[in-house]
């Protein structure tokens, strides 16, 4: 009878083991995930960043086409409006004032 306690009690002793590992593991992947998607974040903003950059230094260069840092700003005029984009997706419109 005492042995089967003893069992018992390593028993219990094992599956609180496993669930404490279960837990840890899942929190820590959970933790390193959040990571993953901030860090995804940051480098799409640093990126939206340099392209308007890049954008500033072509309308100040006059130049209608600039293509560093991993940028490729193009900027057309039409009418009333300055149309800036980047890889061929417009990023940001200018109403220009006469």
């Amino acid at each position: 009878m005492e042995n089967l306690k003893r069992k018992s009690v390593k028993a219990y002793l094992l599956l609180e083991s496993l669930i404490s590992i279960a837990l840890l593991a899942f929190l820590v992947s959970f933790i390193v995930s959040s990571l993953v998607q901030v860090r995804q974040k940051d480098t799409e903003e640093d990126q939206k960043i340099e392209a308007l950059n890049v954008a500033q230094m072509a309308i100040e260069s006059h130049l209608t086409e600039l293509s560093i840092n991993g940028s490729d700003i193009k900027i057309k005029e039409n009418q009333n409006l300055l149309i800036i984009s980047n890889h061929g997706k417009e990023i940001m419109q200018l109403e220009l004032q006469s």
